[in-house]
């Protein structure tokens, strides 16, 4: 039976663009991307450190310290800005005091920003619970797309957002990534794949319970994206290991996820975004 295309929703803008950067080399693998992002839409980058604030408690030289952290990290953000993979980009440099909880929404309401960009350090288990995620944190208080690449993107800029993988549990919530995927396929002429990972009901009706699962998915996702003409997948297995799986087998350049609640603290189940953030080949766009 055929479906009837509803009236898509119009497409977001992408004027300003966020960078954090905690002055590490965790930050330089999406450096490449927000260039190509910025460029391609024309948008502002804004190139941002947060400065941990001095503990009142921390003495009499804590003031001169401070300083000069503040003037070291100025210069690291210069760097930043100069490189050649900004190059041709408008940006500006943003330095603030504070906590990633408290000075992030106040950094994208004050330069209404329409995307956030970083560097992740793909650290996972006791070792991200120990060291902790700057990513994590800022996907806890974004009001905006959270685009990420980490150590394990090997793919250069060019071939990125040309392939382009969406992983949904058929929720209302993940429909909220599709405005965001017709934008970028509409601007870089992507390929689209959607995904959904299911429970495994037994070999014997895993082939039933596919179709099934892909005319839902043909009503539901694959109306909104019909002009890309999107390829439907459905796969058995634990969720982030089959999405990584898949992106490195398809080759995808990006993997677009829509998702709510997924960063709330807690450290006893590592979250299913943020494996997935964390082991990509490629970029992540986070649609919160």
């Amino acid at each position: 039976m055929a479906v009837s295309p509803s009236i898509p929703a119009p497409l977001p803008q992408l004027k300003n663009i966020l960078l954090p950067t905690d002055l590490s080399d965790d930050s330089l693998p999406v450096l490449p991307f927000a260039g190509q992002i910025a460029r391609t839409f024309g948008a502002r980058v804004y190139v941002c450190h947060i400065q941990a604030e001095v503990p009142l408690a921390a003495g009499l030289a804590a003031p001169r310290l401070y300083e000069a952290e503040g003037k070291d990290a100025a210069a690291h953000l210069a760097r930043f800005r100069t490189s050649s993979a900004l190059r041709g980009v408008e940006s500006k440099l943003l330095l603030v005091s504070g906590t990633i909880h408290d000075e992030m929404p106040k950094l994208i309401t004050d330069n209404r920003i329409d995307l956030i960009m970083v560097g992740t350090h793909g650290r996972t288990g006791l070792a991200k619970v120990m060291l902790g995620s700057v990513a994590e944190e800022i996907c806890r208080v974004a009001t905006c797309p959270v685009l990420t690449a980490g150590p394990a993107t090997n793919l250069p800029p060019e071939a990125a957002f040309r392939n382009i993988l969406f992983p949904t549990n058929l929720s209302e919530v993940s429909k909220k990534a599709i405005r965001y995927i017709r934008l970028l396929a509409s601007r870089f002429g992507s390929r689209v794949a959607i995904l959904h990972v299911a429970h495994d009901a037994g070999s014997a009706n895993r082939e039933q319970q596919a179709g099934s699962l892909r005319r839902n998915m043909a009503g539901d996702f694959g109306a909104a994206l019909l002009e890309f003409q999107p390829k439907l997948d459905v796969a058995f297995g634990n969720t982030p290991e089959t999405v990584l799986r898949e992106a490195r087998q398809t080759q995808a350049g990006l993997i677009v996820l829509g998702i709510r609640n997924a960063f709330r603290p807690g450290i006893l189940v590592e979250r299913t975004a943020y494996r997935i953030m964390a082991g990509a080949h490629c970029p992540v766009l986070t649609v919160l």
